[in-house]
């Protein structure tokens, strides 16, 4: 019986290359980054032994021959509907403009709960490390006990409690939220809106749960009974959302969600239950990625900069590389409010 993984075995199963496959674990510069992310996913999948030089006897040659990188951690492989997807992209054309490559490491739950650094991950060659989404505490703080330049985007929700020597890129949360709820509560004269995510899962969701009761405060809206804010291992389970819809009494005039995706998870089981978005409910979410979807196309949403993000990771990373010690700190980029379909406001121009 074969029981071990081959390059050729991973290529196979992506109809890729083996040459491609070979300079991904080889962390060659000419290899794009979506390309890059399925590899490393499918080696990962496939349980392919590439942190040792026996199972990968090309690998220990090829590390003395690399340039610098970029490490880019993730908890989950973004698709092309995540704002990590636009952000790899941009990222990795800054820093090759600089002579750096960009390698990217798919972090596991067991990794998480093992405290274990990604095995493809060579330290003596990282440069820097850009976390995406990295929501536990202690896995934060064993990436910035590495000695290595390290900037989050977006991260646990606590995290400024854990005091780290790290810098923090994060999205506009506050501003634009209060804003888009703000014209929504005067366009309609809304007495009632819920929140939709778990408040606890992240920065960013935090900083929008504040800012939907800031505005729910200011505008007199009623919330409480219509919050839909559940654990986050729940949502990637299919129908939780349709039972927390039919537990509830009556309905909210609008939903504002924590991110797109569960916007549109939120639309399709109010259409089962025969509900109607704008017509009987309205809808807003956070996000704003462009998307072949109708649903995703005609929700009223925050745009973030994706670029942007990737461009500033890249110009903060090579501040702290070139000077050691640099003070660190939470930098904020701008968000764009779009007002669509799903929460039309006829008083706000079109973004």
């Amino acid at each position: 019986m074969k029981t071990k993984v081959t390059i050729q075995d991973i290529a196979d199963a992506l109809n890729l290359s083996r040459m491609t496959v070979s300079k991904v674990l080889n962390n060659s510069p000419n290899v794009s980054a979506e390309t890059r992310a399925l590899v490393l996913k499918k080696a990962q999948e496939m349980n392919y032994k590439y942190g040792s030089a026996a199972a990968h006897p090309i690998a220990k040659g090829a590390l003395h021959r690399q340039t610098k990188s970029f490490a880019f951690l993730m908890h989950l492989t973004p698709d092309a509907f995540h704002i990590g997807s636009g952000i790899i992209t941009q990222l990795e054309q800054e820093i090759r403009s600089e002579g750096y490559s960009l390698t990217l490491h798919s972090i596991t739950e067991e990794d998480i709960d093992s405290l274990t650094l990604p095995p493809n991950l060579n330290q003596n060659q990282t440069a820097a490390i850009v976390c995406l989404e990295i929501f536990h505490p202690e896995y934060s703080r064993l990436i910035c006990s590495l000695g290595i330049p390290v900037l989050f985007i977006d991260a646990y929700a606590g995290f400024h409690s854990l005091h780290l020597d790290c810098t923090l890129l994060m999205m506009e949360n506050r501003n634009s939220t209060c804003r888009m709820l703000s014209a929504l509560c005067r366009e309609h004269v809304l007495t009632s809106m819920g929140f939709v995510g778990d408040s606890s899962h992240c920065v960013s969701f935090r900083e929008r749960y504040e800012s939907f009761l800031l505005t729910a405060s200011e505008y007199g809206v009623e919330t409480r009974p219509y919050n839909l804010i559940a654990d986050d291992s729940f949502y990637g389970q299919d129908g939780w959302i349709m039972a927390h819809l039919q537990k509830m009494e009556r309905l909210p005039q609008l939903f504002f969600c924590a991110n797109d995706v569960l916007a549109q998870a939120l639309i399709q089981a109010l259409a089962e239950l025969g509900i109607h978005t704008p017509g009987d409910i309205m809808v807003c979410g956070f996000d704003g990625i462009p998307s072949m979807n109708t649903l995703m196309n005609s929700l009223t949403t925050v745009h973030i900069p994706c670029k942007k993000l990737g461009i500033c990771a890249a110009q903060l990373l090579f501040h702290q590389i070139q000077y050691p010690g640099s003070i660190s700190g939470t930098i904020y980029l701008d968000t764009e409010v779009h007002f669509r379909e799903s929460a039309p406001c006829v008083s706000e121009s079109p973004s």
